[in-house]
């Protein structure tokens, strides 16, 4: 379960500070099995109050992490260029991309082989043909998805559902970040605590801050040197 010790501080309250409180003032009055039943009964009802969203969120989020999760291809590009950051321009180029267009300060710039070595020289404006946008989705639950997508460059503008009706969507990369329950956000909220919400972009329960895919993965996967 992802919980940050709210039930468990809820359950630990009523269990050692309001069950002998209440046993003191009325349960010693009453019979054997009708105590046993009422710190039952309120013991159980302290689970269901602080457990019940847990258990949901953490269910719906497995189920979320096995089958939406991952990277997903949807169409293969060819091409002789690429965008990266400058520093991985050489990595590029000997993986059979001709160019390697990035920033360098302010300026738009483009790399390349010549005579074994990197040359560079300023451009005007990048002429790549794909382009990249990550989309946030907050779902029902306290669950947000993310979408770190390539599509075809001049989809750039265009919402989600265009792109992928227009078939431009190359290709994305699915994650879950999960949030607190209520009464975890209650006690991160008082305390004040920073915290990195658990999080997953493959078949693995959520762990915080955890990446297993990246963007130079879909790059790869949909971006092919000709």
């Amino acid at each position: 379960m992802i919980t940050y010790g709210g039930p468990e501080l809820l359950l630990l309250f009523v269990i050692f500070l309001v069950t002998p409180v209440l046993y003191r003032k009325y349960l010693h009055k009453l019979e054997r099995k009708v105590r046993i039943i009422s710190i039952s009964i309120l013991w159980l009802f302290t689970f269901f109050v602080g457990y019940t969203d847990v258990i949901y969120i953490s269910l719906k989020a497995r189920k979320l992490c096995r089958e939406e999760a991952g990277l997903q291809v949807y169409k293969i590009m060819r091409t002789d260029r690429v965008l990266s950051p400058i520093s991985e321009a050489e990595n590029w180029l000997k993986y059979g991309f001709k160019f390697v267009e990035s920033w360098e300060k302010e300026k738009k710039v483009r790399l390349s082989f010549k005579d074994g070595k990197i040359t560079k020289e300023d451009i005007e404006y990048f002429t790549v043909k794909y382009q990249g946008k990550t989309f946030y989705k907050p779902l029902n639950i306290p669950i947000i998805e993310q979408k770190e997508t390539l599509f075809v460059f001049n989809s750039a503008i265009r919402p989600l559902d265009e792109i992928i009706s227009a078939n431009e969507l190359l290709g994305e990369i699915i994650s879950y970040s999960v949030y607190p329950g209520w009464l975890d956000r209650r006690l991160l909220g008082l305390l004040g605590f920073t915290w990195i919400p658990p999080r997953c972009d493959g078949d693995f329960f959520p762990q915080r801050g955890k990446s297993t895919i990246y963007t130079n993965d879909l790059i790869k996967a949909v971006i092919k040197p000709m």
